[in-house]
């Protein structure tokens, strides 16, 4: 797997802020964006074997490899494509990501800065019924 300094900085903190968000006694399903090397969805995949990880990128390279380290625990990739610019530099504009989370059903609950100068964006999706107390949590991750 090639391995990005920048995600390794970044993988315990991440890690930090899903703990606040994941049991790891409990399924769920996570959506990665802009998945990069692979090395984040593994690393939480280990962390949380009963989350079924969703990585994305524009790169089908970087999902080819995050896939093949832990199958098991993810989910088909999907290949993305980037309106917002150069592929290599990251999605960089949150108010498009908010826009987007909010055209598919998604409420961006937090938004946490990480060391490497990135983001990391929880977006809730809401559950059809209204009393239902249960949320579905998705992560978008920026550079």
């Amino acid at each position: 797997m090639q391995v990005s300094a920048a995600a390794e900085r970044n993988k315990e903190p991440i890690l930090g802020v899903l703990r606040q968000y994941v049991d790891p006694r409990r399924r769920a399903r996570a959506l990665e964006v802009a998945s990069g090397s692979g090395q984040h969805a593994a690393h939480f995949a280990r962390a949380f074997p009963l989350c079924e990880w969703q990585p994305s990128d524009v790169d089908r390279r970087c999902l080819d490899r995050g896939f093949s380290e832990r199958p098991d625990t993810c989910s088909s990739p999907v290949l993305c494509s980037s309106p917002m610019g150069n592929p290599e530099w990251g999605l960089r504009d949150t108010a498009v990501l908010e826009e987007l989370g909010r055209a598919s059903g998604m409420l961006l609950e937090r938004l946490v800065d990480m060391p490497a100068n990135n983001k990391c964006l929880i977006f809730r999706k809401e559950e059809p019924s209204a009393s239902s107390c249960s949320s579905a949590k998705a992560l978008l991750g920026v550079n």
